[in-house]
């Protein structure tokens, strides 16, 4: 009789272990996930032009940030975004429509939280010029024995013309 009420006590005792690690493990996969702040710039460079001005609106799947306005090069505008730590596969997309004097472009931004550490704060821009949408930021170099990140610049969309009046 004794030693049923000892099992039975040591079985309780390890019920309340297992009961006690089982919480405290749920408590750390419901922790809240880390996010990172990055700024996507847009940038007007359009020199050696007549009407230097852009006109663009960017916009992701929950915001607008509206139509803005860029008259001379040089200006910029900077909009922040949030993503999540960790979430290296889902990236958040912005759809940026511009106009300029030379046509027209559609550009895709698509940014991972691997993005925002490459780029802090505003390093990383996308630059309208005669030539179309240049992207100017940083890109990690793997040729070196120890991957550094190296500054890159590079055409990502031209422009669009406008169509011929008739």
């Amino acid at each position: 009789m004794n030693v049923n009420n000892n099992m039975i006590k040591t079985l309780g005792r390890w019920c309340l272990v297992l009961q006690a690690i089982m919480i405290s493990s749920n408590t750390v996969a419901l922790k809240e996930p880390d996010y990172v702040n990055m700024n996507i710039t847009i940038r007007n460079a359009m020199t050696g032009l007549i009407r230097p001005e852009i006109v663009y609106r960017c916009q992701s799947k929950r915001k607008d940030y509206g139509w803005h306005r860029q008259t001379k090069p040089g200006m910029q505008f900077s909009f922040p975004i949030i993503l999540i730590k960790g979430e290296s596969k889902i990236p958040a997309i912005h759809i940026c429509y511009f106009r300029s004097a030379l046509g027209t472009a559609t550009l895709v931004i698509e940014n991972t939280y691997l993005d925002a550490e490459m780029c802090p704060k505003s390093s990383c821009a996308h630059v309208a010029t005669p030539k179309g949408i240049v992207f100017r930021g940083l890109e990690w170099d793997f040729k070196t024995v120890f991957p550094k990140l190296k500054p890159v610049e590079y055409l990502e969309l031209p422009w669009t013309p406008w169509p011929n009046r008739t």
